[in-house]
């Protein structure tokens, strides 16, 4: 009986030693800066985004890449603090490979949560007259740009729950929107109609979400209507829970980037100049960044569940105006306006139809 008097005991614990040595761990690696992951980071969008976060110092930038030599080049043209900056491998043609990104997120961070997942990386491959598969056996262009960022973002969303402001950033699209000129005027139009291809397993040879035979283009803009809809799903179904915020935005049309390699010569040249000149609603990579990189760091855009865009075309009629000004005038789209320009934007019943 005497021996009962000390269970109260049993529970206690010494000062664990190994906690004190992750806590200096972290403070050396991160300081107080708070941990991005952006994938695509070595070309377009990603890799302005993360040269605007790093500019701050206020960021950790994880860069999920495929080519890791490629990215450790670009850091060194775009003069990365490599201090705050660290590649990691990840292969989103392969739900594996995203495992192991996490996997060795996970082992690099230690106990510091991810304070922003930016799911940026896509591919773009409109002339394809049939589909290329995934290791998974997918169709590429919607397992790449949708299916493994969802798998990503579920996989870190317990983990980012932790963070004091945390957000998860989904890169939409015009063309994935039908209540505009881009995304409702321009064939083909993203519709997922009843899903069934998704139902049926989309897997080899079953190549479009709705079941219907493969368009390149419109694998592309389904896509992009996913990550639209996906970000709706989980503001609803997360966001009180876990505080973590929810958005996905469109940038502009950035019509000098990469994204467009696979099209041909001839658009590549004037694609830009209608854009520019025309339509109004060109964006170039640098204003972009700027624009994405805001949604991470804005205070403003810890809303959950929105749509974001900025003043600045599309317009009609613009003329010798946009000449003048190099095409840079303001308006919902296109290039201009700066930081306030910024507005939630509304979606397209399709992107609503949960």
């Amino acid at each position: 009986t005497g021996t009962n008097g000390f269970k109260f005991m049993s529970n206690w614990k010494l000062p664990d030693k190994i906690d004190h040595v992750e806590a200096a761990k972290l403070q050396e690696r991160f300081g107080d800066k708070k941990l991005v992951v952006i994938t695509g980071t070595s070309s377009g969008l990603g890799r302005k985004t993360a040269r605007a976060l790093l500019r701050t110092e206020q960021y950790h930038v994880v860069g999920a890449v495929r080519d890791i030599d490629k990215m450790e080049a670009v850091a060194e043209i775009d003069d990365f603090n490599m201090d705050n900056f660290t590649p990691m491998e990840c292969e989103l043609n392969d739900f594996e490979s995203v495992r192991n990104f996490v996997k060795n997120l996970e082992e690099f961070k230690m106990s510091k949560p991810v304070d922003r997942l930016i799911c940026n990386a896509g591919v773009y491959q409109p002339s394809l007259p049939y589909a290329k598969w995934s290791k998974d056996g997918h169709e590429q262009t919607m397992q790449i740009n949708y299916l493994s960022h969802f798998l990503m973002t579920s996989l870190l969303l317990e983990d980012m729950a932790k963070a004091p402001d945390p957000r998860v950033i989904m890169v939409g699209s015009v063309t994935g929107n039908d209540n505009t000129v881009g995304g409702g005027g321009v064939y083909p139009i993203a519709d997922l109609k009843d899903l069934d291809g998704f139902e049926q397993g989309f897997s080899n040879p079953v190549s479009m979400a709705d079941g219907y035979g493969f368009i390149g283009a419109k694998a592309y803009k389904d896509s992009k209507l996913c990550l639209m809809m996906v970000s709706l799903v989980m503001h609803l179904k997360f966001h009180k829970q876990t505080g973590i915020s929810f958005s996905s935005i469109y940038p502009g049309c950035i019509a000098e980037s990469p994204l467009f390699r696979e099209k041909r010569p001839w658009f590549r040249k004037f694609f830009p100049v209608f854009m520019k000149f025309i339509t109004g609603g060109f964006v170039g990579e640098e204003e972009a960044g700027q624009r994405l990189f805001q949604v991470a760091h804005d205070p403003r855009c810890a809303k959950s569940g929105v749509y974001w865009s900025w003043n600045g075309g599309p317009r009609e009629d613009r003329g010798l105006e946009a000449i003048e000004k190099g095409g840079q005038i303001s308006g919902g789209g296109g290039a201009g306006g700066g930081w306030d320009s910024i507005y939630e934007n509304d979606t397209s019943a399709k992107v609503t139809n949960l």
